[in-house]
């Protein structure tokens, strides 16, 4: 949080584009700019493939997918506070939230701006999890159940340890 109390972005942290062909793009990323493949999904609603250049430090940077609706720009926040903060200014301002998840690595919120660009406010929960962990989220709840319900994903997600699909 600032002096004033407002949440505040801590930056611009990755990108998810749109591609035709996800893994042509994702191994030209790799072999052409040095980014790491971190994971690699097909999931129902798209084909998707993670890349870092920093894995240790963020979970992906640059996100390809099959779905146009996917694509979006990510901001993240410092703290919970700050993501529960701008999930209720956003709300308070009228602006539809597409939807909240638990991604297991972060908690996050999806909206549109004016000109219909999706965004996403993230808060990372430093655990590791494959992408796209995603679970509904009721991030009106207050901090120390949503720390409750991350602990819970947590728990299960040592009980499951999920297959990876690399290029």
């Amino acid at each position: 949080m600032t002096e004033t109390g407002k949440a505040r972005i801590t930056g611009l942290y990755h990108v998810g584009l749109h591609a035709k062909n996800p893994t042509q793009m994702a191994a030209f990323y790799r072999d052409v700019i040095g980014m790491q493949i971190v994971s690699n999904v097909d999931h129902p609603i798209a084909r998707m493939i993670f890349l870092s250049s920093r894995p240790h430090e963020e979970a992906h940077e640059l996100v390809f997918t099959s779905n146009p609706e996917l694509a979006h720009v990510a901001f993240k926040v410092e703290t919970l506070a700050d993501l529960r903060a701008f999930y209720q200014q956003i709300v308070e301002m009228g602006l539809p939230i597409k939807t909240a998840y638990n991604h297991g690595a972060s908690l996050a919120f999806y909206f549109h701006d004016p000109e219909g660009n999706l965004i996403e406010i993230y808060w990372p929960t430093n655990l590791a999890s494959r992408q796209p962990d995603s679970y509904p989220i009721d991030l009106s709840l207050s901090e120390t159940t949503l720390r409750e319900i991350i602990a819970d994903h947590a728990a299960q997600a040592e009980a499951v340890q999920p297959e990876t699909n690399p290029i």
